[in-house]
């Protein structure tokens, strides 16, 4: 009788809703977390440092003079030196064009050799060469041996892949081309983005830190490059602790909603509670009752919700990869998360329903709730 009322259809929609909410938001978050969790595994090379302009505020604003890099070339304990220019480019490909980062370096070579890269095919030798690590190759179906164009203020160049690398770094993520190629599109042979060098096996920064810094000029800073597995974690912590505020909010939500739900409830079926106890039936006969529709409100909602979240966000990730190949997100919800969302969600409607159902067994009648 009760569960016939037009209102149940509304309830169920209003509490899946909100479960679809948590299921979606979660999804997405279990696939950053995965990709995180592998770009954490990386190798990241130690030892290694960067010189960047003093006041720049990323990498790519970076303007270093070119000429700094003869300064490394003869001191002993320099393992290597690689002038380095980063590029936000146009990327032409059979897929249509995309905006890229490439990565410009003075020694494609050492540069791989120094990731401990695998390389299939060749190194880049010149302006006309590249090499493309697995992860770009993949996101945007490059192949050994096809011709790519990169585009910049309206200059272009064609580039030939002559080599795939994969050396579990960042940089299986880049397209790395010799520094010539990017001095082509930009027009300026003397400055760079950042130098890197790495230093000999055993040799205490702290000893030479100060002979490093008295090379340099005054308008340059030295940087450690950062520990990627230290960055990843803070990262991850960080998305979990957004992650268990917004379901803490969410589940108030849900305890809201359900009060009003089963207040409404009460309200409209006035009537037939009143009737339950002309007839004899005890309060918590009553209470009995109207625990009994929140709980089938929850668990219809629940379901209904947990289901509506994992298709749409599905369905949301293959729209966005017909219309753009380049996003390659795959959201997933796995089987704890489902049940620990449904148990949660339960509990959650059952508080938010007790209070009003404790409201009318205290009534001498029923009535009187209105």
């Amino acid at each position: 009788m009760f569960l016939r009322r037009r209102g149940l259809f509304l309830s169920v929609l209003s509490i899946g809703f909100l479960v679809a909410i948590l299921v979606g938001t979660g999804s997405v978050v279990n696939y950053i977390n995965l990709q995180s969790q592998v770009l954490g595994g990386f190798i990241n090379p130690g030892g290694v440092y960067i010189v960047l302009s003093k006041n720049s505020t990323s990498i790519t604003d970076s303007r270093v003079d070119v000429g700094l890099v003869s300064l490394f070339n003869n001191v002993d304990y320099v393992k290597y030196v690689v002038a380095q220019r980063m590029l936000n480019v146009s990327l032409f490909t059979d897929s249509g064009v995309r905006v890229v980062y490439v990565r410009g370096v003075s020694d494609v070579g050492v540069f791989l050799k120094m990731r401990g890269a695998y390389l299939s095919g060749g190194v880049a030798r010149n302006w006309t060469e590249c090499d493309v690590g697995e992860l770009f190759a993949r996101v945007f179906s490059i192949r050994l041996g096809d011709s790519i164009r990169l585009g910049f203020n309206g200059v272009y160049v064609d580039v030939k892949v002559v080599g795939l690398f994969k050396s579990q770094t960042q940089s299986d993520a880049e397209l790395i081309v010799p520094i010539e190629t990017v001095n082509k599109l930009v027009g300026d042979n003397n400055s760079v983005s950042f130098i890197e060098f790495g230093l000999k096996d055993g040799v205490d920064v702290g000893k030479v830190g100060g002979e490093i810094m008295s090379m340099l000029p005054g308008d340059v800073k030295l940087v450690h490059v950062q520990q990627l597995k230290e960055f990843v974690r803070d990262m991850n912590l960080q998305v979990l602790d957004f992650l268990s505020v917004w379901s803490v909010v969410v589940y108030m939500v849900v305890v809201g909603a359900s009060y009003v739900i089963v207040t409404r409830f009460v309200i409209e079926s006035n009537y037939e509670l009143f009737m339950v106890r002309v007839l004899g039936g005890k309060r918590f006969h009553v209470f009995g009752l109207i625990l009994m529709y929140t709980m089938v409100v929850a668990v219809l909602g629940s379901v209904f919700g947990i289901a509506l979240g994992v298709v749409s966000v599905q369905i949301v990730s293959t729209v966005l990869r017909w219309f753009w190949p380049s996003v390659g997100i795959s959201p997933f919800f796995d089987v704890d998360g489902v049940f620990l969302t449904f148990l949660l969600v339960f509990v959650s409607a059952v508080l938010g329903g007790m209070y009003p159902a404790f409201k009318v067994v205290r009534e001498k009648y029923v009535g009187q709730f209105l």
